[in-house]
This record gives structure tokens, sequence and C-alpha cells, in this order.
């Protein structure tokens, strides 16, 4: 795919994740159909950690653990509203080999740090040292998280919450950089313009995108913030990049090219953990 093709695509994700992530904070004018945008510093806290898997492991141990670590945090202060999201590789171009990620998130920072406050002795410090067996996670990023919105969004039912494997969400990421004198704000704008064209094509009517921005990345590489698409499976992202090339988005993509660029991406299958 061209690299132009990329920077457009860059405003589309895929959540998780994911997320892929339905509810996050997104406020609307009254009188106006365009909702307005999300402001810098309102986010959602959202942590990444890049893991590896033990040869012999499996995506349904990780999924399992995963469904024993939330039930435990949600029984603590700060994590009765954590997310969590697994997401296992399915296209990566990018560097540094990755098995799969994990992506926790919390409403607010305040929420994320008494949670961490409490973690040290908690049960979910306990699975993470039994999962170590099977998984290792050397490194973590913390970003402020956005969910793009548009008019009169709709919010499709979330069929990857407690999926099987193999019926996750499909993800794509975008690790950008801003180009000289670019600002947040800007990328924000036109991630909402984007979005609200995608959704006019074949296959994008159900598109997600989430921007976010960093707080702290531990990881190597530079990266002023990262872009993901979700769409609700595999077939709903073919078919928007089948119809992708001649449509409204694809002649908005750019303008993204003046803020921003993208150099590589990785495209995920996404599952939202379910506690219970």
């Amino acid at each position: 795919m061209k690299s132009k093709r990329y920077t457009a695509m860059i405003l589309a994700v895929l959540v998780m994740a994911a997320i892929f992530v339905t509810g996050w904070p997104t406020t609307k004018q009254a009188g106006s159909e365009e909702p307005e945008l999300a402001q810098l510093g309102a986010g959602k806290a959202m942590q990444i950690w890049r893991c590896e898997l033990a040869v012999e492991a499996t995506e349904e141990q990780v999924l399992e653990h995963a469904q024993k670590w939330l039930a435990a945090a949600r029984t603590m202060k700060g994590g009765e509203n954590l997310e969590l999201y697994v997401k296992f590789p399915v296209v990566v171009n990018a560097t540094n080999e990755v098995d799969l990620l994990l992506v926790l998130v919390a409403p607010t920072f305040k929420e994320w740090g008494r949670f961490w406050d409490a973690y040290g002795d908690s049960d979910c410090a306990a699975h993470d040292v039994k999962a170590q067996e099977f998984l290792v996670c050397p490194d973590s990023t913390m970003w402020e998280s956005f969910k793009v919105s548009t008019a009169r969004e709709a919010h499709p039912v979330d069929k990857a919450a407690g999926a099987p494997f193999g019926e996750g969400r499909a993800v794509q990421w975008w690790r950008c950089e801003l180009l000289k004198d670019a600002t947040e704000e800007q990328v924000l704008e036109h991630a909402q313009k984007w979005l609200a064209a995608a959704r006019t094509v074949k296959g994008g009517k159900n598109l997600q995108m989430i921007v976010n921005f960093p707080v702290v990345v531990n990881a190597t590489g530079k990266v002023d913030l990262l872009l993901m698409l979700a769409a609700p499976n595999f077939e709903e992202r073919g078919e928007f990049w089948d119809n992708y090339g001649d449509s409204a988005a694809g002649d908005a993509e750019e303008a993204s090219e003046k803020i921003m660029v993208a150099p590589d991406s990785v495209l995920w299958e996404a599952f939202r953990i379910q506690a219970d």
C-alpha cells in the first residue's frame, strides 16, 4: 500500500483495542450537528504492554489469564471501571517483534493511579506472577486516549467482547510523527472529518477511531501519537479498503500530509475481555 494511503488510514482505526472501545468522552454543542472536539487533558488513561509468549503457550491461555486478572482488578479501589483488551498481531511491518499487546484503559488518570497505588499485594499482582510462566511483558507505554466522534454517531454492539479466538475485531495502528508546527488539536479536528467521510464508504459505517497522545513512553522508538482504526470484523475492514481509493475519505487524505507522517502500521485481532 502506498505511503499516501497509509497516512490517510492513520486517521481511521481499532482499540481494543483494544480496543473498539465505546463510551469514550465526547461532547456535542447544543443545536449543532457537529460534535465539539475532545478537550486535551480530558482523555482516558491507556497503558499498553508489549508481551512475549513462551514457546508452547497459547492465545487461549492469554485470554483466560486476562479474564481472571480483570475480575480481580475490578474488586480493587480504582479498578471498578477498568477495561482490558488483548491484541494478537495479524500483519506487522513495524520494527521490533511482539507476540501480543495487553491494553488497560481507565476512565481517568486518577482512577488509574488509585488502582496502581493498591496493586502491590493484590490478587492482580499474584495473577501476574503466575502468568510469568508463559507470558513476559518487558515494557509499557502510557497514553491519553480520545475516541473520535462524528455527528449522529451510532454505537454498534461490541461483538468482540468475550469472543472466542478468531472472532475478534480488526484493528490497525499507526505510529505517527507530527510535522513542525502541527498541533494535537489539528490532529483531532482532521481525524473527526476523516472518520465522517470514511463512514460513507462501503464497509465503513461501523468504523471507530481512537487518537492517543503519549504520556510516558519507555519502549524504543520515537512516536508523537498513535492512531487506531477499528472495524467489527475483517470482512468489513476489507470491504472498506476495496472501496477506499476514489472515496470521500480518500480525497481527504492529502490534508493529513500537512500535519503528520506515518512510517509504519500494525494490524491486530483485538478482544475486549469480559470479567465475568
